[in-house]
């Protein structure tokens, strides 16, 4: 997580969250990759300060929730909610932009698959809506219009 702060994938204050069970539980990032204000458990652990991903999904889920012999690919599952994305995507970007020459080939082709993803969602033609404003918007609510005509009416005309 530290890694992914320094090379600026996460910010210190963003949300990760996971669902497990139907219960959707959220942290947020703190300073030096540690996770803190852990949110959407049964059992309070609100307080706790987690320094690694790893720690903070197993407390969730043997303190938090009170799950027992539970394995959690916690990298694979829990999402960066900023950017909508795994935090095993967000590493694997990161060790391909660190590493270059040296990242695994699934890095490297999970990297140009995301980018392929990107790229067709930016082909898709976009509909735009008709422009209005919200002057536009308040002009034509009802109570709006009967005020403009009772002062059209007994407005003097030049």
């Amino acid at each position: 997580m530290e890694a992914l702060l320094t090379h600026g994938l996460i910010l210190t204050g963003d949300k990760i969250q996971f669902v497990f069970k139907g219960h959707t539980v959220t942290g947020t990032v703190a300073m030096g990759g540690h996770i803190v204000n852990t949110t959407g458990v049964t059992h309070d652990i609100s307080q706790h300060v987690y320094p690694s991903l790893t720690a903070w999904s197993e407390a969730c889920l043997l303190e938090g929730l009170r799950e027992d012999n539970c394995r959690y690919a916690s990298w694979r599952r829990v999402i960066h909610c900023r950017s909508g994305r795994t935090l095993q995507s967000l590493r694997s970007q990161h060790n391909v932009d660190i590493k270059k020459d040296n990242a695994s080939r699934q890095d490297l082709y999970l990297e140009i698959n995301r980018l392929r993803q990107c790229v067709h969602v930016l082909r898709q033609p976009r509909t735009v809506a008709a422009p209005t404003t919200a002057v536009d918007a308040l002009l034509a609510t009802p109570h709006v219009k009967e005020c403009f005509e009772r002062w059209a009416t007994s407005s003097h005309r030049f």
